[in-house]
């Protein structure tokens, strides 16, 4: 004879299914993290040797569709020359969300020290296959604008 779960049973399979989902989310969204960490440490590199037709040809569609190749060279030149290079980049903050028809996206904050100065520096990451493909970069620093 099959008996009902009593209520505070299924309620404590509940919890555990929705821990279990938890938990397994928290250990996505940390790889996903730790993935785009790698391809920052990547660009900064790139960058370093004026590689920058590289980068902008490895960067997502959504970011080909928001910058051309020459304005976003531009842009990393200006920042090359007039900072130098990556010294240090010390990730400040990071932030994973699944986007409808998006999917994953992850957000890393870096405060980067170059040879002539400093900046905060965000990096959007498209995850596709478990991989980070660049969708976004923007940099804020007074060096960049005062020299």
């Amino acid at each position: 004879m099959l008996y009902p779960l009593h209520s505070s049973a299924r309620f404590s399979c509940r919890v555990s299914v929705l821990l279990a989902v938890t938990v397994l989310s928290a250990c996505a969204s940390g790889k996903n993290v730790q993935n785009a960490a790698k391809s920052v440490e990547q660009f900064h590199s790139q960058l370093n040797t004026e590689q920058y037709q590289t980068i902008y040809e490895a960067a997502d569609e959504g970011f080909h569709k928001v910058t051309n190749e020459a304005d976003f060279a531009a842009l990393l030149q200006a920042v090359h020359k007039k900072l130098g290079n990556v010294q240090t980049s010390q990730r400040t903050n990071s932030q994973v969300g699944v986007y409808t028809g998006q999917g994953t996206v992850v957000t890393l904050i870096y405060q980067t020290t170059f040879d002539q100065g400093s900046g905060t520096e965000q990096f959007l990451w498209h995850m596709r296959d478990n991989q980070p493909v660049l969708l976004g970069y923007h940099i804020n620093s007074n060096a960049l604008v005062l020299k």
